[in-house]
């Protein structure tokens, strides 16, 4: 017998032994009721396919998956009380806390959704997802109708291979699926927790499809983005996320739970009002393998100037620091640390010299050795092929951030001091670095993401990778320049030099700055475009020169000539002293 909605039946029907009070949400695979179950004498969550399987094989089928997917224990799971059928309908029984209540039953009832709870929820989905994954049981219907919000605040998901829709004749049931068919399961699982996303931050359904499993088909030929009209603001990086659940290119998508996971966990560490901010993220690496590793060969350079330090002025030692960005913020922390902090201005330590004076000899030989040699932490599993990579992207990253310093350095205007230029245009790639040294997988990640992909039609030009933000945003859940600036403030440096560290935002116009906050910042961006193009082959790089130049030539005064001038001589500055063989390619 099928099971008719509500609104076509009395208040209360019979199901077996379960009594229906009410259909709290289905979907085009599974329906979910509320039924009051005699023997617990308590109300429970009926979960039935939407298809009655056509033969005893596809019922004993269905049945053991139901039972595997029984058989899991997790917080995030919501427990299964019992797994049977009646008049040829198999069902699930599941727990129902009291208090608790589905998605589709909150929307109905509640307040509106906040942000944060909605993170909240879907992480706690995510999670039980996960472990399911990792057990071999995909869902197959996520939706509202299988979330349940507990009274705690925690979410559990429910309905595990409870789906089942009318299969084509021959089609393999689950249990002949092969692993990549198997993995594909997983794949959608995920996508559908991003439409899920989307339905609740959005208010409305993705491609107006209230069917998640329906919209996830759909997606790819159609286009899922988060609309910019929202019941509450989403910020941009929670935004990146959902986004990217969604994206129409599959390769760009979380392709397991984990990754989904870590970028929504990211994202609420960061935003929960009890954590420390993005800085928690960081605080036990910082704390336990230093910040950034020194750039090959530098260590020694700093060595011999130390042991003729007598004969050296404090200029000739800026100068090899700068070659050094790891060494050049451990200096600056150094000095504005609580020990320094009172023989200092009030402003904090802002300048390189000034903190070699305040060091002395010895403090600098203390400072030095405080920074680990290359490639630090990076080295303990650098026999994998995916680790040499990540060490040559933080090797190039560390040249770029040094070479940015250096052309800050020279195209700074005389009301800003050289030092602090050097240190506003490293410190616009310290987000970056950290990343890539702290986090080198998610780091790989971001790359890929940023990456162009194949072209939507035969003759069509490639499909736009995301920008750097908008990737590292869907990896991490963390904003770059946020992240910078709050290890920059962990560190005690003034909020001239943060300020400074935010990159202006490329592509938009550049105004002439009206003080000297405003200029150091401004040539600091300028410095680390004209690195980035450095960065592009041929062509692509002198235009992209071009372009920077004549975008800040009315606010700094500079021309392309003077910008190509400036790049060639910061590339034979940074690597001044080095060895030969530690100096990256070019």
């Amino acid at each position: 017998m099928a099971l008719a909605p509500p609104s076509a039946q009395p208040a209360s029907r019979q199901f077996g032994r379960f009594e229906l009070h009410q259909m709290v949400g289905r979907s085009l695979a599974s329906s979910t009721w509320l039924a009051r179950d005699p023997r617990l004498q308590h109300e429970i969550l009926l979960c039935v396919p939407r298809a009655r399987p056509a033969t005893a094989t596809e019922r004993d089928t269905w049945t053991q998956d139901a039972l595997m997917a029984a058989r899991l224990k997790h917080p995030r799971l919501v427990d299964v009380l019992e797994v049977g059928a009646h008049d040829g309908w198999p069902f699930v029984a599941c727990e129902r806390p009291k208090g608790a209540m589905t998605l589709a039953e909150r929307l109905q009832s509640g307040p509106a959704l906040a942000v944060l709870e909605v993170a909240h929820w879907m992480a706690d989905v995510v999670e039980g997802l996960a472990y399911a994954h990792e057990a071999g049981v995909a869902h197959f219907d996520i939706g509202l109708h299988n979330v349940l919000v507990e009274p705690s605040g925690h979410a559990g998901l429910f309905g595990l291979s409870v789906g089942l829709a009318a299969a084509a004749p021959g089609a393999p049931t689950k249990a002949q699926w092969s692993r990549s068919q198997v993995r594909v399961a997983a794949e959608r699982d995920v996508l559908m927790c991003g439409l899920l996303m989307h339905r609740l931050l959005a208010g409305h359904p993705a491609l107006d499809d209230a069917d998640m499993g329906s919209a996830a088909g759909r997606v790819g030929p159609e286009i899922v983005r988060l609309p910019w009209t929202t019941p509450s603001p989403v910020p941009d990086t929670l935004r990146a996320i959902v986004n990217r659940a969604t994206d129409r290119q599959q390769r760009q998508r979380y392709l397991n739970a984990r990754t989904l996971l870590s970028a929504l966990q990211g994202w609420i560490k960061t935003n929960s009002q009890d954590a420390a901010g993005p800085l928690a993220l960081l605080l036990d690496r910082l704390n336990s393998v230093g910040s950034l590793p020194a750039r090959p060969g530098t260590d020694r350079s700093l060595q011999t100037a130390l042991g003729g330090m007598d004969g050296l002025r404090v200029d000739d030692l800026v100068d090899v620091v700068a070659r050094n960005p790891a060494l050049a913020w451990e200096l600056l922390r150094a000095v504005n640390n609580a020990v320094y902090r009172g023989r200092s201005a009030d402003e904090g330590v802002g300048t390189l010299s000034r903190a070699i004076v305040l060091l002395g000899q010895q403090g600098l030989r203390r400072v030095g050795g405080t920074v680990r040699t290359w490639p630090g932490a990076l080295q303990a599993q650098a026999s994998l092929q995916e680790n040499w990579q990540a060490i040559d992207a933080l090797k190039v990253a560390l040249r770029q951030a040094s070479l940015a310093g250096h052309m800050a350095r020279l195209l700074r205007p005389f009301n800003v001091s050289d030092e602090e230029a050097f240190m506003a245009a490293c410190s616009q790639k310290l987000g970056w670095l950290l990343i890539l040294y702290h986090f080198p997988d998610e780091a790989a990640q971001v790359t890929r993401l940023m990456q162009p992909g194949p072209p939507p039609e035969a003759g069509a030009a490639p499909t736009p990778g995301m920008t750097q933000d908008a990737a590292t945003s869907a990896v991490l859940g963390i904003n770059l320049d946020d992240l910078t600036g709050e290890v920059m403030r962990h560190w005690g440096l003034h909020d001239r030099l943060v300020q400074a560290a935010r990159p202006l935002p490329r592509g938009a116009l550049v105004r002439r700055p009206s003080g000297p906050d405003e200029t150091l910042r401004t040539v600091a961006s300028l410095a680390n475009e004209l690195a980035d193009a450095r960065q592009l082959p041929g062509p692509r790089g002198a235009t992209a020169l071009h372009q920077a130049a004549t975008r800040y030539a009315r606010a700094l005064d500079v021309t392309a000539k003077e910008c190509q001038q400036v790049l060639e001589q910061s590339d034979r500055l940074v690597d001044a002293g080095l060895p030969t063989a530690s100096v990256s390619p070019a």
